[in-house]
């Protein structure tokens, strides 16, 4: 690797007006959201609704070949008892999560607040009855976390939604697509969501169904969202956008989304592989912690562990960008004990070693496999995530003035070669498989 200083190897947080925006502007209270959400660097994604009762995971309407009519009757067995927005938000908040951005209508159509601009199909008609994005909201506020909200673009109840690839194999009694019927719908609930919680942003999804990336590389649009006025609309509120619609970010979108894949990385095992990076607004990579599913699957016994959650918000950190990491509840309201117990594990190491995550750039000076890179003022954080690796080499253009293990402040060994390499070794406790952090601190 070629030698470098520590500022031309970062990869800026702070975010600016490009010139390639077209004649959209941001205003500073839109640029100023955008660095707070990007400082964040760690989230906790909740997919929830009436599919928490199937237990078959978000989209059983779909995967399960079911009428939606005969589906939608589960509103009324919806009594989640044991739902505590208080314990769901100390636990992300110990988790060291710094946002947290749940479903308020997800592909099936139901509401998770008591909305007044629907046909009845939200919590409020529910044997539950309580509005479950209002409690979220204030136990949020007392944890010091902000809230966002996925707001789905496809339906698969609304009869007056234009069905797109996925959704028109879903049944809906009295279907006549009409999308002018169906934004002022949208819209009547986003400003309910934004006047009555006041979320960070608005996280759609489900565009993809009306989109497809062709062998020329040009896309085959077949819906005219009018994204213009959407955006326009939620920019007037004060509040951020961010649509995951697995394309080239638009100017008008606040965050760019990459969904189950690192960005960049263009791996089979995401759907974001023909999306560029952009360099001038925050990136989140979103994943589940639950094997392949977002919403509660009983039975599912694949779940993450704290060491793997751990070394993707590092390498998503690494590549300049947020981690979101989702965990469906069931439908009782509990969080799955496995989750719970893995992200208590997460936290602890986030207590010891969040400093080398939160608002820090990512940095080109390790990205491999073994070690990747995170930085702060003149602060580089190596974090050896293989547990078998316990060296790695750089060329270093400065003069290292302290080097320590992040986690428990014992010194790290750093050595300089006559070419100008710095070889830093860390001690790894043995057994221990987490991600260990030397901060190296450079002038």
């Amino acid at each position: 690797m070629k030698g470098l200083h520590l500022a031309a190897a970062a990869v800026s947080v702070a975010f600016t007006v490009v010139a390639n925006a077209g004649d959209y502007a941001p205003e500073a209270w839109n640029l100023e959201a955008r660095q707070k959400f990007a400082e964040q660097r760690f989230g906790i994604f909740i997919h929830w609704g009436i599919y928490a009762n199937y237990a078959q995971g978000e989209w059983y309407l779909y995967q399960g070949n079911l009428d939606e009519a005969a589906y939608s009757r589960m509103m009324y067995g919806f009594c989640p008892s044991k739902f505590d927005a208080r314990e769901w938000a100390r636990t992300f908040r110990k988790a060291g999560a710094k946002y947290v951005t749940i479903t308020s209508r997800h592909h099936d159509g139901f509401s998770l607040w008591p909305t007044k601009v629907d046909d009845g199909y939200n919590v409020s008609k529910t044997p539950f009855g309580r509005d479950i994005l209002g409690e979220l909201a204030e136990a949020c506020r007392a944890e010091g976390l902000q809230l966002n909200f996925y707001y789905s673009l496809m339906d698969w109840h609304r009869g007056d939604y234009p069905p797109g690839d996925v959704a028109k194999k879903v049944p809906v009694a009295g279907r006549k697509p009409d999308y002018a019927s169906y934004k002022k719908f949208m819209m009547d609930q986003i400003a309910e969501l934004i006047d009555s919680y006041h979320p960070g942003n608005i996280w759609f999804d489900g565009e993809w169904e009306h989109a497809r990336h062709q062998p020329d590389g040009t896309w085959r649009r077949t819906l005219d969202w009018e994204f213009d006025d959407i955006y326009d609309f939620i920019h007037s509120k004060k509040t951020l956008v961010a649509n995951n619609n697995h394309q080239p970010i638009r100017a008008k979108e606040d965050i760019q989304l990459f969904e189950r894949d690192l960005p960049g990385d263009n791996s089979d095992a995401g759907f974001s592989k023909n999306q560029p990076v952009v360099n001038d607004r925050p990136v989140e990579q979103c994943d589940v912690i639950q094997d392949g599913v977002w919403g509660y699957k009983i039975g599912e016994k694949r779940f993450r562990t704290a060491e793997n959650v751990v070394a993707m918000a590092a390498r998503a950190a690494a590549k300049g960008a947020n981690l979101l990491m989702n965990i469906g509840p069931d439908g009782s309201g509990q969080l799955p004990a496995k989750a719970v117990e893995t992200m208590e594990k997460v936290g602890r190491w986030f207590e010891r070693n969040g400093e080398s995550i939160y608002a820090t750039y990512g940095c080109s000076v390790a990205s491999g496999s073994d070690v990747v890179a995170t930085r702060r003022g003149s602060v580089l954080y190596l974090h050896f995530l293989n547990p078998s690796v316990d060296k790695f080499s750089f060329k270093l253009d400065g003069e290292v003035v302290s080097a320590t293990c992040l986690g428990t402040g014992r010194p790290v060994r750093c050595e300089r070669t006559p070419s100008g390499d710095a070889v830093v070794t860390i001690a790894r406790e043995p057994g221990d498989r987490f991600d260990v952090v030397a901060r190296i601190e450079v002038k």
